[in-house]
């Protein structure tokens, strides 16, 4: 870790053990540094998309943290349209807890949670957002809602984070199953139990014209990312696996935003003015990015001979909505994202997305407490093998440093990917 990362880490959890207030002003501080510096002062090696979105994201950090009043506390895949719709901000745990520990402080909050009884078992985003939750750091939001798609802890954390604040919370469950037409009346039907929520919490009515606005963003956003995939199919564009994070977070919380839609475009012009692929390892990341870690970075970012092409979580539920139909459409693409049903469904996107980009490698990263992928992982290998696609299974931790092994995990990245260079040499 850089140094003064790690001095300004010690600082934060020393301010939250008894001034937690003063704590999240060290943070927003920060924070809105950071921000300032992706803005006016982006590293030129980001194509102008991924300089664009940074600056997006953050902002999106920063709200919940300033104006807890219209923000709330979601998970990844709870569909935020009808929050867009009312102008509130999503909190994204996911995305939280990577920020954190992006600023070196997830350790403090970390045994914050440990102390009140959260087992070292349970997924480390979702630990770190207790913590800060219950550290008094994070301020109390209007309310907190999540799916139950696709990780075991949703619901657990966010019951008792609601508890905690003394905030109403809402919970869309989401049927284990495909798009069955029984099965998408029953979720559009909770969705419209949650804008009646929203309206009964915030004291205000969701205009359906504005619903309807954010969803024609959203398709028109989806349309676009799907351009970029196909352009991106035989080119080489620099990426690095904080922006990757950043196109997660695009597609799932942000989605149905004009600055969504904005960076897909630009997503698709630099692909366009991308230069045509002249060989090296095509990689596909599965599941979460552990964008911090410094091995991986340096093997990865912006590397023309590992060119990192995606991450799954950024494709995962790519399906047009139907503006008129605002609660089936948002039903709809829950039910159909390839994290929710079987694990094969997942593993079929995956090895058609790594065929159409022709990735010739994927790494499969199974984070620390995630039972969906320690369960999967070997589905995904299978079902690759059928396509003739090595798989790399990496074992660490999106956000805890003391879940990994760094130099371990750096030694099995390099192995695979001369193997897949051999793979190459020898076709």
């Amino acid at each position: 870790m850089n140094p003064m990362i790690e001095k300004f880490g010690a600082l934060v959890g020393r301010a939250a053990a008894g001034h937690p207030r003063r704590a999240r002003r060290l943070l927003a501080l920060a924070f809105r540094a950071a921000n300032l510096q992706a803005k006016h002062f982006p590293s030129r090696q980001l194509p102008r998309s991924r300089a664009y979105i940074s600056p997006v994201c953050m902002d999106s950090m920063l709200h919940p943290l300033v104006h807890p009043e219209r923000s709330a506390i979601v998970n990844i895949f709870l569909p935020c349209e009808l929050l867009h719709a009312m102008r509130i901000e999503p909190q994204i745990a996911e995305g939280l807890s990577c920020y954190f520990a992006g600023a070196g402080s997830e350790q403090y909050f970390i045994e914050r949670a440990r102390q009140s009884g959260v087992p070292d078992t349970l997924c480390s985003y979702h630990k770190i957002l207790t913590g800060i939750a219950l550290s008094g750091v994070l301020p109390k939001p209007r309310f907190i809602a999540n799916t139950t798609l696709a990780c075991d802890a949703n619901t657990n954390t966010f019951r008792r984070l609601a508890a905690y604040y003394g905030v109403p919370h809402f919970t869309v469950d989401t049927p284990c199953t495909g798009p069955e037409e029984d099965a998408v009346q029953y979720v559009a039907e909770q969705l419209r139990e949650l804008s009646r929520f929203l309206e009964d919490v915030m004291h205000e009515p969701i205009k359906e014209e504005a619903l309807r606005s954010v969803l024609a963003c959203e398709g028109r956003s989806i349309r676009a990312c799907q351009r970029y995939y196909d352009l991106l199919a035989d080119r080489y564009l620099p990426n690095e696996m904080t922006s990757e994070m950043y196109t997660v977070f695009a597609a799932h919380i942000l989605m149905g935003r004009p600055e969504i839609e904005h960076y897909f475009e630009l997503l698709c012009e630099d692909a366009q003015n991308a230069v045509p692929f002249r060989g090296g390892n095509r990689i596909l990341w599965v599941h979460s990015l552990p964008y911090w870690q410094n091995s991986m970075r340096t093997i990865l970012n912006f590397s023309e001979k590992n060119q990192l092409l995606c991450s799954d979580m950024s494709f995962d539920a790519l399906y047009e909505p139907e503006p008129d139909r605002p609660y089936e459409s948002m039903a709809r693409r829950l039910l159909c994202n390839t994290f929710n049903g079987s694990m094969t469904r997942r593993a079929d996107k995956i090895a058609e997305m790594a065929q159409k980009l022709h990735a010739n490698g994927v790494v499969f990263f199974c984070h620390w407490g995630c039972k969906n992928t320690i369960g999967g992982a070997g589905l995904v290998r299978s079902r690759l093998e059928q396509v003739g696609i090595p798989m790399l299974l990496l074992d660490g931790d999106g956000c805890d440093r003391r879940n990994l092994n760094d130099g371990q995990m750096q030694t099995r990245l390099e192995a695979f990917l001369e193997l897949l260079e051999g793979k190459e040499s020898a076709q």
